[in-house]
């Protein structure tokens, strides 16, 4: 096991402990910390909806944020067999169904190319304290942001504060422009 592999297992086993009542209400107070950050000058928002058996951040509360704003929000559907991400417009009408994998998708799919996408919530499970992230592992993020707007801001948020270091950082990991958490907002620059 990589020095990857065995802080995504700790930080997953930290999560799992978590119960849902905190979950809300670090989600609400990272959405307000968020709230102040986002920059609403910008038209194209890619945010991920949450797995909620995975104890992952309530991104509705940034969604909601967003739709008072008449913003075009995109949530990701996932190819699984390529492990790519296509960005499906999300509004108030939008229905949603969990795919295979239990996450939520839409079921009626329009669909927006990557290169329209101006701002983009990450899912993480941890970051560094320079920005560098870890996911699921299986790259569909480092994949997908390269093909966006070349100025694009990444933003992460997660329940923890962040590690020192991540090692084994490879030549593709994208790293965060803004980690937010709980208690703090964390600036990178690269």
């Amino acid at each position: 096991m990589n020095e990857k592999e065995i802080i995504r297992k700790k930080f997953l086993e930290k999560r799992k402990l978590l119960n849902k009542i905190y979950i809300k209400k670090m989600s609400y107070k990272i959405s307000l910390r968020m709230n102040r950050i986002i920059p609403y000058n910008k038209k194209h928002y890619n945010i991920f909806l949450p797995i909620k058996n995975n104890n992952e951040f309530n991104t509705f509360f940034i969604i909601d944020f967003l739709l008072k704003k008449k913003k075009c929000i995109t949530v990701p559907y996932s190819n699984f067999r390529n492990f790519s991400i296509k960005n499906c417009i999300y509004n108030k009408k939008t229905i949603l169904k969990k795919n295979p994998f239990g996450i939520m998708e839409p079921v009626y799919k329009k669909i927006i190319p990557n290169h329209l996408i101006e701002v983009i919530f990450i899912p993480l499970i941890i970051f560094d304290i320079n920005g560098y992230r870890i996911g699921y592992g299986k790259g569909f993020y480092d994949r997908m942001i390269p093909l966006c707007k070349k100025n694009l801001l990444k933003i992460g948020m997660s329940f923890f504060h962040p590690i020192k270091s991540i090692g084994s950082i490879h030549k593709h990991d994208i790293y965060l422009d803004i980690g937010v958490t709980p208690d703090s907002i964390f600036f990178f620059k690269k």
